[in-house]
């Protein structure tokens, strides 16, 4: 992939810029695993792959926001990644949501969905994962107030046959390890969270891999009113399909 970022030195000075050079590193959030399944029908797997995403440079910045390659981050959003392929868009009326396929690697355990016939884990560790990071944009000329949930994408193939969301590995490490963040938050940060005009948030999520696998995504964004509720008068709802690389 969607998470798109000569001086002659010698003696001490070069050994000053190389210990520099070793420090830096990327913080992430975790995540949910799936919920319980209803079909009797369990999902494809590919061979398993290995991780082939760049991390972020730093995802604990707590200064305003920043620019991000052609991202504008909002205050309280962690940094933006734009690695990996961008396999689309999805496109709102007040906001878009670009999805790059940012890594692929295995899932580290077993995760709680089992199909409730056969009693398989719909997500077995070792199982091929794919890194999918949704960078959130408001499009629109009006803030945009946010409670906790944001706007959180969710993937389905199109053959899924269970009425719960696709398992994921709930590792906070496998999102740390490719710079990417399951929260799009910043630690400390309290709701509402205002996306200005421009401004942009990226949250990622994981599920099973089949490459060359078409997936339909969709996303709301349900606005937070004057009282922190949700607005669900002002509910919108986004959806396209991508293919995995």
């Amino acid at each position: 992939m969607r998470f798109n970022y000569a001086a002659k030195i010698t003696g001490i000075a070069a050994a000053g810029l190389l210990a520099l050079t070793a420090c830096g590193g990327a913080t992430a959030g975790s995540t949910a695993g799936g919920s319980e399944p209803s079909s009797s029908s369990s999902t494809s797997a590919s061979p398993s792959p290995s991780a082939s995403a760049s991390p972020l440079a730093s995802t604990s910045s707590e200064g305003a926001g920043t620019s991000s390659g052609a991202y504008k981050v909002a205050a309280w959003a962690r940094p933006i990644s734009e690695a990996g392929d961008k396999l689309g868009t999805l496109k709102g009326a007040s906001f878009s949501v670009d999805v790059y396929q940012t890594a692929t690697d295995v899932s580290s355990k077993d995760s709680m969905s089992v199909d409730k016939e056969t009693k398989e884990n719909l997500l077995k560790k070792g199982d091929p994962i794919v890194y999918l990071n949704y960078v959130v944009t408001n499009t629109s000329s009006a803030d945009i107030p946010l409670s906790h949930s944001l706007v959180t994408p969710k993937a389905k193939y199109p053959d899924w046959k269970y009425l719960g969301g696709m398992p994921s590995d709930p590792s906070s490490d496998g999102y740390e390890k490719h710079g990417l963040s399951s929260t799009g938050t910043k630690l400390k940060e309290e709701a509402p969270f205002v996306l200005k005009p421009g401004e942009s948030f990226n949250i990622a999520a994981n599920f099973a891999y089949t490459a060359g696998k078409a997936v339909d995504i969709e996303a709301t964004l349900t606005p937070a009113a004057a009282d922190g509720k949700l607005d669900h008068d002002k509910k919108e709802d986004a959806e396209t399909t991508v293919t995995l690389k």
